[in-house]
């Protein structure tokens, strides 16, 4: 039988898209396969019978692993944003060394404005004692990255599609590996006027919760072949926003005009740049999430929550684009990790 605590989720990075590879990492996350990845058309037909299903006619139409999710088991951890980041947003992307010899690794995942996508993709395995299952062509849709400072939790949440789900005997062996988990508690915020100035002005001691929404503009394209799974994929727009509660403070009611102003309605565009650090890695840089975005406020919920009798606002910032900084999204990852 299954045994519940021998079950685990591993992925491998494909070197040609939809081609599938064996697993090479272990992910410490929990995966929701598709339970129908076989889009099955039973034909409802009057043939002088009271049931309308004619089973031997029944087709598979297409076969598409939609509605899969990964996300982490319990806490996002650094080590887990490249390969999400990459088989969604932009992929191929070389690590840098920011300290030689320290093995702090920066990855830069910048949302692309023109040009062709570059969009990894990998096989993931869900396994057990008893057997396993692999679904390759995987894509990254959307991802939910959610962080509390309060409780100082951070998770994240990837929804995924692929192509068919497969029994396998997956691969075996592979160690556990390495993983900082992000702290909520060590989120910050900074808030500036222009793309170029990401970073540079803090909104200080107010942060309670967020939440950021990335839809990649990821899919997969079903076209007419000799197969009835997803032919090729591309990338369509990239959209999101993000939620802030804030403690209601002089700082944040100074924010709030750039949503509600003394006078007319003018809007203000908006660079916000959300940073989690971790430990340092040896004597170089610290692990950080680093999420920065260009938009508008478009809802700001002034006396929207409590905590411990603090009156909060919670904020909504939808992404668009900023001509100058030619750039709406990109998230910077510092971590131990040089590969995916």
């Amino acid at each position: 039988m299954g045994v519940m605590p021998l079950k685990k989720v591993q992925y491998g990075l494909e070197s040609a898209n939809g081609t599938s590879v064996a697993a090479d990492t272990i992910l410490l996350c929990n995966s929701s396969f598709p339970s129908a990845d076989r889009e099955i058309h039973i034909p409802q037909v009057d043939m002088g019978v009271r049931t309308p299903g004619l089973l031997a006619s029944a087709v598979v139409r297409r076969a598409h692993g939609a509605g899969m999710t990964i996300e982490d088991a319990d806490g996002a951890y650094f080590e887990l944003f490249p390969v999400l980041f990459s088989c969604g947003l932009n992929g191929n992307v070389s690590p840098a060394e920011q300290t030689s010899g320290e093995g702090d690794y920066l990855w830069t995942f910048t949302a692309p404005q023109t040009g062709a996508e570059d969009i990894d993709t990998m096989t993931v395995e869900i396994l057990d004692d008893v057997g396993g299952y692999e679904i390759s062509y995987v894509l990254v849709e959307s991802l939910n990255i959610t962080g509390d400072c309060v409780s100082g939790e951070v998770h994240v949440t990837a929804n995924c599609a692929g192509d068919l789900v497969d029994q396998t005997t997956g691969t075996g062996g592979l160690s556990i590996p390495t993983a900082e988990l992000c702290v909520g508690k060590l989120s910050r915020i900074y808030i500036d006027s222009t793309w170029a100035g990401l970073g540079g002005t803090e909104l200080a001691d107010c942060l309670v919760n967020w939440s950021v929404t990335l839809n990649t503009g990821a899919h997969h394209k079903f076209w007419g072949s000799s197969s009835r799974t997803a032919n090729n994929h591309n990338q369509g727009y990239v959209t999101g926003e993000a939620q802030f509660t804030f403690e209601r403070t002089s700082g944040v009611r100074t924010e709030e005009l750039n949503y509600r102003p003394a006078s007319g309605y003018a809007q203000t565009p908006r660079f916000v740049s959300l940073q989690v650090t971790g430990t340092q890695i040896g004597s170089g840089n610290s692990q950080t999430l680093q999420l920065d975005m260009a938009g508008l406020w478009t809802d700001w919920q002034i006396f929207g929550a409590e905590e411990n009798m603090n009156s909060l606002d919670v904020a909504t910032l939808t992404f668009g684009y900023d001509t100058t900084g030619a750039q709406s999204f990109q998230a910077l990852v510092t971590t131990t990790s040089s590969a995916i």
